[in-house]
C-alpha cells in the first residue's frame, strides 16, 4: 500500500493503529526511518503508545555501541521485542510471524545503500513482504516517482489524506526573487528584507521559526583575490569548506582537513577572503541580527554528541529555543506546533545538480520543509528563497501540486527514457590514474555496444560530475533498458571477460539513486 498524505496528515497515527492491530493477531511489525536521527523520538513515540510493553520495541541503526546492538539483537532473537524500529538495515531484522513492515518517508534516497552490498531498503521491504505473506505500508506526502507510478498502474494500491489533521490549513508559501533581492541591497545577503520582517514578527509573537539550507559549515571555499586560486581538497574535485567553530578547512566527502593558511599558498599575497555560507553562517547572522533571540543549530558538525540531538528537540519542543538552523535532519517527521514560520535560504541547491532526479528531490525536499509549519492552531508562513522562482519544482511546492508536478516530471522521464519506465544501470570506472580509468571505460563500453541489442539505450563514458574522489579517477556509463535481468546478465558476462589493469575497478550500480 502507498500511504500518500501531505505533511501533518496523520499518516503516523495510521502507523501506530495498524501495529496494533498486527500486535493484537500475534503478528510482529518493522517500522524504517529514513534517518538515524528520526529514531529517538520515533521509538519515544511507540513506546508511549504501548506503555503496557514498552520492551516489545527494539532499535536497530549504526550508531548503536556493540553492547546495545546485542541487547537489541537479544531482545528480536528471544521473541521479546514484537516491533523493531530503525534505519534501512533494520529491514533484515529476524523477527518471527511478520505481520506489518512500514516504511516512513519512502521517497528518501538515505534507503538505498550506495556500498556493497547494494540494496533499497524499500524494495528489499516489498520483497520481504511477499516472503512473509504479510502487509507493506509505503509512506510519505512526496511519493518517490517510482512508488506513484506503481501506484496509479495498477502494482500498488493507494491510500490518501489530503487533509491536515483538525483540517488545519497548509502553509502559505511565498517566494523570494534573489535577484530582485540583490538590486536592492550592494552584497547578496544571507536573509532577504522580506524573510528578516518574518522572523522578527514571530519572535514579537513568541513563535517559533525553522531556517533550512542543505549545507553545513561556515564558508563554502576559501579563495585569493589576488590571483583566483581556491583551496580544493588534494583528495577530491571539490572545495574544502571552512568551520570557523574548529577554525580548519575540511572536505565533506574523503574527511581530509588542513589548517587556514594565513597567506595564499599560490601568490603569496595576503588576500584571502571566504566565499559561499553553509549552516554555520547562517547562525552567526542570524544571532547578530537577532540579539535577544536563542538560536541553534542542527547539523552534522553541530549534532556529535549521542544525546545532542534529543536535547535540542526537547529544548525547541519546551520553547526554550526562538529559531532552530539546520540541514536535512531538520527537514522531516519533526512536529511543534509552535513553528508558524519556515524559511528555506536557498532552494537552489538541490535544483542544479547533474542528475535527472535534482528536480524531483527538489519538489520533495521544499514540501517536506515547509510542512514544518503551521501544524498547531496558527496558520504557517514558507519563505522561498530562489534564484529560479519559474522553475517547476518551486512553483508546484509553492502550490502544494504534487498531481500537477508529477503528472509532468512522468511526461519528462517517459520522453526521456529514464526510470520509472526505463531501469538504469550505473557503471562506475575507478583508478588512481586519469588516463587508465578513461581507457578502461573507453574499452569496456566498446565491448557492451559489441554484446548488447538495440533493445538497451548505451551512452559513451563521461567523466563522473564528482569526477575525482578519495584520491580515485571516475568514469561513468550509463545504460537503460526494460528488461533489467537481461541487461545485469549481459554487463556481468562483459565485465568478467574484460581484464582491467589492477589498479582499475568497476562497480555497478543497478537502478542508481544518485550519478555524482
Amino acid at each position: 500500500i502507498l500511504l500518500h498524505g501531505v505533511t501533518g496528515s496523520g499518516k503516523t497515527e495510521i502507523y501506530l493503529q495498524g501495529i496494533r492491530a498486527a500486535i493484537e493477531h500475534e503478528r510482529s511489525a518493522i517500522v524504517l526511518v529514513p534517518e538515524i536521527s528520526l529514531t529517538p523520538q520515533t521509538v519515544e513515540r511507540f513506546k508511549g503508545r504501548f506503555a503496557e510493553a514498552p520492551w516489545a520495541v527494539a532499535v536497530l541503526h549504526s550508531h548503536l555501541s556493540e553492547g546495545e546492538r546485542h541487547d537489541e539483537w537479544q531482545k528480536i532473537n528471544s521473541g521479546r521485542a514484537r516491533i523493531v524500529i530503525g534505519a534501512r538495515s533494520a529491514v533484515f531484522a529476524p523477527l518471527k510471524n511478520l505481520g506489518l513492515i512500514i516504511v516512513d518517508e519512502e521517497h528518501e534516497n538515505t534507503y538505498k545503500q550506495e556500498e556493497a552490498p547494494r540494496y533499497h531498503a524499500r524494495d528489499v521491504a516489498v520483497v520481504r513482504a511477499k516472503i512473509d505473506k504479510c502487509a507493506v505500508v509505503l509512506g510519505s506526502a512526496t511519493p518517490s516517482l517510482e512508488s506513484y507510478h506503481n501506484a496509479m498502474t495498477g502494482k500498488y494500491k493507494l491510500a490518501t489524506l489530503t487533509q491536515r489533521v483538525d483540517t488545519r490549513q497548509m502553509p502559505l508559501m511565498r517566494i523570494v526573487d534573489l535577484r530582485q533581492e540583490r538590486r536592492k541591497e550592494k552584497a547578496a545577503a544571507i536573509l532577504s528584507e522580506k524573510l528578516r520582517g518574518a522572523i522578527a514578527d514571530r519572535l514579537e509573537k513568541h513563535e517559533q521559526t525553522i531556517l533550512f539550507l542543505n549545507r553545513r559549515g561556515f564558508s563554502t571555499s576559501l579563495l585569493c583575490s589576488n590571483c583566483g586560486e581556491a583551496r580544493d581538497c588534494p583528495n577530491c574535485s571539490v572545495a574544502l569548506t571552512f568551520h570557523r567553530h574548529v577554525a580548519r578547512l575540511s572536505c565533506h566527502l574523503c574527511g581530509h582537513t588542513a589548517a587556514v593558511p594565513k597567506k595564499c599558498p599560490a601568490c603569496g599575497k595576503d588576500a584571502l577572503i571566504y566565499a559561499g555560507f553553509g549552516t554555520e553562517k547562517v547562525e552567526s547572522t542570524v544571532a547578530h541580527l537577532f540579539p535577544k533571540a536563542a538560536v541553534r543549530r542542527m547539523d552534522a558538525d553541530s549534532m556529535t554528541r549521542k544525546e545532542a540531538y534529543r536535547e535540542t528537540l526537547l529544548s525547541f519542543r519546551a520553547g526554550k529555543i526562538d529559531i532552530l538552523v539546520g540541514t536535512q535532519m531538520i527537514a522531516k517527521g519533526l512536529h511543534f506546533p509552535n513553528v508558524t514560520l519556515v524559511g528555506i535560504i536557498n532552494a537552489d541547491l538541490s535544483l542544479h545538480m547533474p542528475d535527472f532526479r535534482a528536480g524531483e528531490r527538489t519538489f520533495q525536499l521544499l514540501t517536506q520543509v515547509a510542512g514544518r509549519a503551521g501544524r498547531g492552531e496558527t496558520l504557517g508562513e514558507v519563505f522561498v528563497q530562489t534564484y529560479t522562482p519559474f522553475s517547476p519544482s518551486i512553483q508546484f511546492a509553492r502550490h502544494h501540486d504534487f498531481a500537477g508536478y508529477f503528472q509532468q516530471e512522468l511526461e519528462f522521464r517517459e520522453r526521456c527514457d529514464f526510470p520509472p519506465f526505463k531501469h538504469a544501470i550505473l557503471i562506475t570506472v575507478r583508478s588512481a590514474h586519469e588516463e587508465r580509468a578513461r581507457f578502461s571505460a573507453e574499452t569496456l563500453t566498446r565491448r557492451l555496444k559489441e554484446s548488447l541489442g538495440a533493445e538497451f539505450i548505451l551512452g559513451d563514458p563521461t567523466p563522473a560530475p564528482l569526477e575525482k574522489l578519495q584520491g580515485q579517477f571516475r568514469f561513468h556509463i550509463l545504460l537503460r533498458g526494460e528488461a533489467i535481468m537481461r541487461l545485469s546478465r549481459r554487463v556481468r558476462e562483459t565485465l568478467d571477460k574484460l581484464p582491467f589493469p589492477e589498479d582499475v575497478t568497476a562497480t555497478v550500480d543497478v537502478d542508481p539513486y544518485q550519478l555524482l
